[in-house]
Formats: structure tokens, sequence, C-alpha cells
């Protein structure tokens, strides 16, 4: 039997819980809405999990939260499933967190089926305009235009056999891959003492496998551990692989000790502890307001979410060598690299996804900025690129360069640098200077008359 991973995703109250008690056979940890927070805040405030078989696949479904508040959670659960089920209420149409949650499904290419809840109380009018609005959004999205859409009441039961009929059709379509022979990871999501027991965590197996006996490690809290059993939904196991949702008892770390962003993982591990990374971004072509360097974002790396500084930058070439300039602005639609300083360390590796939010925006503004993937660890010196202009002068048999410096001194330190004569594509090199005004002698590569502008590019060190 496959294991596979079903997000829930949706808009506060649209039925998300009471769709996964529908499917549910096996809960597990934090399922339908067991923790007390939840109970008293009446909404879903973790991730939660639940499980059912469907055919020759073992369903492990992940309920995300719906609260504008928790997008950061709903983020987080995108990393970890293999297809995902978007929840719409059909008599109030799509809202703010609808739009986020299936954002987020897009850029990460996550199977997406859209659920249209409560049919029971919904008119056929109200019920129709709701599916052809998501149809409109389903087709502005870059991987999800033909996500199916079914209609249901989690409440009376009406369509679920029809949604499982669906959802099995997919997961029969696409091709789940799994990094067994990988090093072990598995993200931490909550982790507990059990009498009789021990210290347990459960979790999502990324990558790898894991048996009973295993000698790992906890990071970054960097605490060697060993596998004491292993539980796949109430059974006991020998051993358990990527994609698996494993309860796993170990020997030599208390809960107490844990957090969300520890991750359990092998001694080959390649994962690194680090609070600066560089990543290739893109800016989302619907987010409308401008990046600009040391400002302050989200990033959701994994399962966290934590703040960050960002400096946005290119590879320019100059003088025949590439360099790395810091962009003053980095708009909509816009690529670049950019430098991650965040706020606490983290457990990353090379090739990570990343999402980059600004959640000091108002709960009914889109905050997901753009995304990106890990690419480098290493500190850069970057730069700044400096533009002066100044003009040829044509005087008599001498042609020379006013206004690039102010003084014989300060030109001289010019001697060498390229200039450039962009109404006629033309470049030169300073040879030297006369006089004492800082005039410049240039040796043009083609003709130039008095009067034309002159661009001098010069790369210092920015900050």
């Amino acid at each position: 039997m496959k294991n596979v991973n079903v997000g829930l995703f949706g808009h506060i109250d649209h039925g998300k819980t009471e769709l996964a008690k529908q499917l549910t056979e096996i809960i597990s940890t934090s399922a339908l809405d067991k923790p007390k927070e939840s109970k008293k805040r009446g909404i879903t405030i973790d991730l939660g999990f639940s499980s059912f078989v469907l055919g020759n696949y073992r369903i492990t479904l992940v309920d995300a939260p719906g609260h504008s508040e928790l997008i950061r959670t709903a983020i987080g659960a995108g990393n970890i499933i293999d297809v995902a089920l978007l929840v719409v209420d059909a008599k109030e149409g799509p809202k703010t967190q609808t739009g986020e949650h299936l954002l987020v499904l897009d850029l990460l290419k996550i199977p997406t089926i859209v659920v249209l809840n409560k049919i029971d109380i919904a008119s056929n009018e109200e019920t129709k305009r709701t599916e052809e609005i998501m149809k409109q959004i389903l087709n502005s999205t870059l991987h999800l235009k033909n996500s199916k859409i079914v209609k249901i009441s989690a409440k009376t039961g009406e369509g679920i056999d029809n949604l499982k009929k669906e959802l099995k059709q997919l997961l029969d379509a696409i091709d789940i891959k799994r990094e067994i022979d990988s090093y072990l990871k598995m993200p931490i999501d909550h982790a507990f003492k059990i009498k009789g027991v021990g210290t347990v965590i459960t979790g999502t197996i990324h990558k790898g496998t894991v048996k009973v006996g295993d000698l790992l490690k906890i990071l970054p809290i960097n605490q060697e551990v060993k596998v004491k059993s292993i539980q796949c939904f109430k059974q006991d196991v020998e051993k358990a692989y990527a994609g698996d949702r494993v309860g796993i008892s170990l020997i030599g770390v208390e809960p107490e000790s844990l957090f969300r962003g520890c991750i359990l993982t092998s001694e080959d591990t390649k994962l690194k502890v680090v609070d600066t990374f560089v990543a290739e971004i893109k800016i989302l072509d619907l987010f409308k307001y401008d990046l600009t360097p040391k400002m302050k974002v989200h990033v959701n790396v994994g399962l966290l979410t934590v703040p960050a500084t960002i400096i946005p930058y290119k590879l320019e070439k100059i003088n025949d060598k590439e360099e790395p300039v810091v962009l003053n602005e980095v708009k909509k639609g816009m690529s670049c690299y950019c430098i991650f300083k965040l706020d606490e360390r983290v457990v990353v590796e090379e090739g990570d996804k990343i999402l980059i939010m600004r959640l000091d925006l108002p709960p009914t503004t889109l905050r997901i900025c753009g995304f990106g993937r890990i690419v480098d660890f290493k500190e850069l010196e970057l730069k700044k690129i400096v533009i002066k202009e100044g003009k040829v002068v044509k005087k008599k048999d001498r042609i020379y360069i006013e206004g690039l410096a102010t003084s014989k001194i300060s030109g001289e330190k010019l001697i060498g640098e390229k200039v450039y004569v962009p109404e006629k594509d033309i470049w030169g090199v300073i040879k030297g200077t006369f006089g004492t005004k800082g005039y410049l002698v240039v040796d043009f590569e083609d003709e130039v008359e008095g009067g034309e502008r002159v661009v001098l590019k010069r790369v210092r060190k920015w900050g």
C-alpha cells in the first residue's frame, strides 16, 4: 500500500475539518481540532493529521488552518503534501485565504481538486456562480488550470463518494517520486511524553528511511538520539520510508527541548544550520509592492516561517568580471538573487523551496510576495555601481573629457577605467590627465565629436 499525503486547504469556516471527519478512519496528532487551544478558539490553529484507505493508497489528511493569521502554518503544510483539496463554501464563494492558499499550491505545483462544500444550504444559482468564479480563478493559474471541481456536502455526506473517485483518479495519474535512498530528513511537527514509552515525535518523512535501532541526530540542537520504536497510524513497524507519516519513540531527548523547526536526520546529512542564505527568487506579477534592500519580510522554509532582512542583487558583468550588484528596488514580475539574513537559525539544504511574505500587510491584501529556491550559503561582498557623466570637449587638435573628475589628483585615480559614449556605442580607456581641473585624456575605439555625453561606471563596495 502506497502512503500519500493529501492537504486540506481553504478559508476559515468553509468546512475543511468537517470534510476530514467524513473521510477519516484513523485520527492522529492534532486531528479534527482535538487540541484544547483549537477548541477554545473554535478554529484549526495547527496542522491536523488523520488517515483513511482509498484503493491501494493509505492517505494521510493534513488539515491546514484557514485563518488569515495562520497562513504561515498553511504554507508549511504545502511542503509535505502530494495532492491538495481546496475547500470553498458554495454559498459564500472564494475569500482572501482561498486565493492565498491556491497561490501557494500553484507555486509549489501541487495537483489540486477544488471542493465546493455546503451544497445542502446553497441554492443552485449560488453553487453555479461559485463554480464559475473558481473556473476563472483556476484559469489564471500557471499549473492548476485543469483542476477538477467537485460538489459535496461534508455535513450530509452528499458527493463524498464522487470526491473519493476523483481523488483516486488524480493519484493514479500523477507520478509521486520518493527519495528513499537519500539521507534521512524528517521535520518534527509534534513532540510529547507517553507513559511507559518515553519521548515520542511525529512527522512526515521527506527523504530517506528510518528503522528501529538507528542512531540519529536532531538539528539544530545537535542532539544524538536512538530510535526505540516506530508506528505508522497505530501499527508498529520496523522500518519507515520517505512519504510515510510516523510516530517515533526516541531515547536521548526530552520533548521540552524540541520545537517547530527541529529536524530528525542521519549522520550523513547534507542539512545545514544557518541564519543566512542566498536564493534565486521571482516576485509575483500580482504583488503590488516593491521590495528594497534591508526590508523586513517573512520567509517560509519547510514548516518554519521566520522574519528576515533581504538584500536583492543581480550578477552584472563589469570590466569582464561578474559582480553581485545590489538592486535598489525589485518590482512585480522581476527575477533576481537575494540574500536572506534571518532573525533565527534554520535547518535547510541547497535546493529547498522558499516563499517570501509581507505579513505586516493587512490580511485582505495579497501578502505572498514571491517564491524561490536556496542556491548558496557563502558570504558575498556586495557591490554598487556609481555612475558619473561627463562630456567630450574638442578644442583645436585636442580631445578630452570634462566633468568626470574635479582635480588632477582625482583624475589620476581614474586612469585605466573604461568609459562609454551611449549615443554612438563607443568605448574608450582613460589614459591620463592634463591641466589642474581634472580633464581626462581618453583613447576611444572610434571617432567622437565635441559635446557628446560620456558615462563612467565604477564598482564600489555596498553597505
